[in-house]
């Protein structure tokens, strides 16, 4: 009997196409931040600066596309990742944003490349803000502090804040990546300029002979 109710119970999950096998959880979205321009060809006497992964508060130390609802809480977006961790993005972000320029080399520490500077960025915000509610279109906000500074005696050279907010299209994932995209992109041609305004100034070659006339 028991044999038989088994089998009554497997005929009748087949014909009404029932499962006990839950239904997969939706994939996740993955989205890509780019940069708008092109790489150029350096000069040959081009300024090589190392990029070093930038400091980062623990949500923002994620693949998670931060969202806050009022500016003061900070959540992420369901089902929705950036490719990398966010310090990892924009690190290369940032040597992406340096080759737009023939005059600045930027390279990553694992490179192995010799250099005697760095450049360092503190992520302060990095998220879509609801300022207007929740059903709105929402403001995106990119912070970053920057410092430049000698790569072998860590001697500040320079520091530097940029700040930009874009507003996205509509209250979507989508619409998000592209605002702060777009804010990222102003940030680190910002960032870029800095960069080279202080190397034209004398500011970083004044460091490294600093360094120089130190060593043994």
């Amino acid at each position: 009997m028991i044999r038989n109710a088994a089998l009554a119970l497997a005929a009748a999950t087949l014909v009404t196409g029932c499962s006990i096998i839950p239904d997969p959880a939706p994939a996740e979205i993955v989205y890509r931040l780019s940069l708008s321009g092109d790489s150029v060809q350096p000069d040959p006497g081009a300024r090589v600066i190392r990029v070093d992964r930038p400091s980062a508060t623990s949500i923002f130390n994620t693949r998670s596309i931060v969202v806050s609802p009022d500016g003061r809480r900070l959540s992420t977006a369901a089902q929705a990742k950036w490719p990398e961790g966010t310090p990892t993005m924009l690190q290369e972000s940032l040597v992406d944003a340096l080759s737009r320029e023939a005059s600045i080399i930027g390279v990553l520490p694992q490179s192995g490349t010799r250099t005697d500077t760095r450049v360092h960025i503190t992520i302060k915000n990095f998220e879509a803000q609801f300022d207007r509610g929740e059903a709105s279109a929402p403001l995106a906000i990119v912070r970053y502090t920057a410092s430049l500074a000698n790569a072998t005696d860590r001697r500040l050279i320079s520091t530097y804040t940029t700040r930009h907010e874009v507003r996205a299209d509509a209250a979507r994932v989508s619409s998000i990546v592209e605002a702060i995209e777009k804010a990222n992109d102003l940030a680190m041609k910002d960032i870029v300029a800095w960069i080279i305004k202080a190397d034209k100034q004398g500011l970083i070659e004044e460091a490294v002979a600093m360094a120089s006339a130190k060593a043994p």
